[in-house]
């Protein structure tokens, strides 16, 4: 005799059915899905194998499968429906107990174990959530919803579960899975087993069962396609294949943005149902317990909290790279092209990999990853011989050459790399521009610097890391507020937690000047300077102390200055003179003709008579006819210029 299921399989065609329910289809048998919201079609159906598949959900299945889940019926149900609709002759093929009946049958004979007693459940709890009994079996029966639609067995002997196939019932769902969007708001538990959401929810709880670790899957697949209408609590059990997947969990939920925390439930026992049934009221305590965390984490309005709480409140401080200097979160190192970026985060991941010095300022050892996203693997390997000079480099250094974008997979491709190196603290990607994704209809470049930066940011403390970019500056200077040249919007920087810039006025330049601002570090700026014949940049002092120097080079140098110190080694007296008898008295010591004009000369003098003052030369004029005489003198041989108030003639 003939089954049900085959009949229907082999007589009905699949593209007739998605029509039938309304899915229109192109010539490529390519339509929107029904199961979920889009705009491009990714649902199609393959007439030759006579099944559906959606590339956008993941649905995929036979013309039954199809037709269960547009009318939410169990497959028996949908296979009955499906041959009134095409007219097929089903009376003579073998008659099958729909899954409804079946669980009808085990409701009524609930009462005949104490097995759900034994395990602390309540007969209120029995009723409500339509628990059974099956007697042939010998095991309990847990429906997965009022739906009647899908469950499982579990021996009470031999403690072996069942569950039925996916052509009688369809693929196995989450137990409770319609909590994930309840109008309650409240939090729901995920928890292993259903026994354990059941213990939750009579203590007060919401819950949903993955049904096993290997359900975690399917959670995070339903709550991508819906969001949920409340955060999740995460206790799984406490043994090492719990944690272990409840770890793995929270990184799909972070990935996925999905409101949740991890709370332990259990106390000192496996699971929720092993607590209650030794302490029913310590799990309901603990259950409320986790509801106030939720709300306390995820505090509708403002989330504030008194400042009296956090006066006293435990919170980790930041982790820092480089002390004073590099802290975890988003930073950004911005300079014109070729002026050595690439060199300098080679260098820094060096540095902090091996816990030793980086630009005369000390570093904490840690993990390095570097995606030098412009360089070839020839290029890398080059750069690294070059900077270590024959040094062998650490085991803590990781690099490549290759990441997808933001919106491509970067940040899975970084939890790869976690998993395979935790030691990992700080990530350059080299360039930024390389890891970008595309920007939204109508959004404007503020908006989008902000969002992708922004995933960044939430990554990286998430992760208590640091992300490092390299990025570039704009053609147009800004002496003013180096920082206003960054590439892009002010979004930018406004997303980054420190912001480092190198900056030469002009490319020819022998140093520049290392800018440094954040919101955890104050601000400086030194100069520095690239040994091209080492590969590496190196401290030359404060950018203070510099141009301390820079102006005492250039006053030191400065031909006027020279000449007044050649002509008082001559008359130790003193020294007078008009503007022309001191440019000829320039080319006379210098060898070289001066720069100035008789007009010009007076107002450089004028420019440097402070300095002088303090070199111990004090310079007067005063007019003689229709000429200006400039006088020159030790500060000794004459009373200092503030105390006379008119030229002394007695002086001449």
């Amino acid at each position: 005799m003939t089954d049900i299921f085959e009949t229907v399989k082999s007589q009905v065609k699949i593209a007739d059915v998605v029509e039938f329910f309304g899915v229109k289809l192109n010539s490529r048998d390519k339509g929107l899905c029904p199961f979920h919201r889009e705009k491009t079609a990714s649902f199609s159906v393959d007439r030759k194998n006579n099944i559906f598949t959606c590339f956008g959900c993941g649905e995929t299945g036979d013309v039954i499968t199809f037709a269960s889940k547009m009318k939410e019926v169990e497959p028996l149900e949908a296979a009955k429906l499906l041959a009134e609709m095409f007219h097929i002759d089903v009376d003579d093929c073998s008659k099958r107990t729909s899954i409804k009946d079946y669980l009808k049958a085990c409701i009524k004979d609930a009462d005949n174990t104490d097995y759900f007693q034994k395990r602390g459940l309540t007969k209120e709890t029995v009723k409500k959530y339509c628990l059974g009994y099956d007697a042939k079996r010998n095991a309990i029966v847990l429906p997965y919803s009022s739906e009647l639609r899908y469950y499982q067995t579990r021996s009470i002997s031999d403690k072996k579960f069942y569950k039925p196939t996916n052509e009688e019932a369809g693929a196995e769902p989450l137990f409770n899975r319609k909590a994930l969007w309840g109008t309650s708001k409240e939090p729901v538990f995920i928890v292993e087993s259903p026994l354990c959401a059941l213990s939750i929810m009579q203590c007060g709880g919401v819950s949903v069962s993955l049904c096993g670790v290997g359900g975690a899957n399917k959670l995070v697949k339903e709550v991508k396609a819906k969001k949920s209408n409340a955060p999740l609590v995460l206790c799984l059990d406490n043994d090492e294949p719990g944690q272990k997947a409840s770890a793995s969990l929270e990184k799909d939920l972070q990935a996925a943005k999905i409101p949740y925390i991890v709370f332990n439930v259990a106390g000192s026992k496996k699971d929720p149902n092993e607590l209650l049934m030794s302490n029913p009221e310590e799990l309901k305590t603990a259950v409320a317990a986790a509801k106030r965390e939720v709300r306390k984490v995820y505090k509708r309005g403002v989330a504030s909290i008194a400042a009296s709480d956090l006066q006293t409140a435990k919170i980790d401080p930041p982790e820092w790279l480089i002390p004073d200097v590099l802290p975890q979160g988003l930073a950004i190192l911005c300079a014109s092209s070729k002026v050595g970026k690439s060199w300098m985060a080679m260098q820094m991941c060096l540095a902090i990999s091996r816990g030793k010095e980086f630009l005369d300022y000390a570093s904490n050892q840690a993990g390095c990853l570097y995606l030098a996203l412009e360089d070839g693997i020839f290029r890398l390997k080059d750069r690294l011989n070059k900077v270590l000079d024959g040094g062998k480099a650490p085991s803590n250094f990781y690099l490549s050459i290759k990441a997808n974008g933001l919106d491509g997979g970067l940040i899975k491709q970084l939890d790869e790399e976690f998993e395979e190196h935790p030691d990992i603290k700080l990530i350059i990607i080299d360039t930024l521009q390389k890891v970008r994704g595309s920007a939204k209809k109508d959004e404007i470049a503020y908006a989008t610097d902000y969002r992708e930066l922004g995933a960044l940011k939430e990554y990286a403390d998430n992760k208590r890391i640091c992300i490092f970019l390299i990025h570039h500056l704009r053609k147009m200077a800004d002496e003013n507020d180096v920082f206003n040249m960054i590439s892009g919007s002010n979004g930018i920087m406004g997303v980054c937690d420190t912001i480092f810039i190198i900056y030469k006025k002009k490319r020819q330049d022998e140093n520049a000047v290392l800018f440094m601002t954040g919101r955890d570090i104050r601000q400086q700026d030194v100069v520095v300077h690239f040994d091209e014949t080492k590969y590496r940049w190196d401290m030359v002092g404060t950018a203070e102390e510099e141009e301390r120097k820079r102006k005492k080079r250039e006053y030191e140098n400065n031909p006027i200055v020279k000449t007044v110190k050649d002509l008082l080694k001559q008359y130790p007296m003193g020294w007078k003179g008009t503007a022309t008898d001191l440019i000829k008295a320039v080319y006379d010591v210098t060898g070289s003709p001066c720069i100035y004009s008789t007009a010009a000369l007076g107002k450089e003098i004028t420019s440097i008579e402070t300095q002088l003052y303090y070199d111990g030369i004090e310079h007067s004029m005063k007019r003689s006819g229709s000429s200006r005489v400039h006088y020159f003198g030790k500060r000794q041989a004459y009373k200092p210029a503030y105390q006379r108030a008119i030229f002394d003639e007695s002086e001449d």
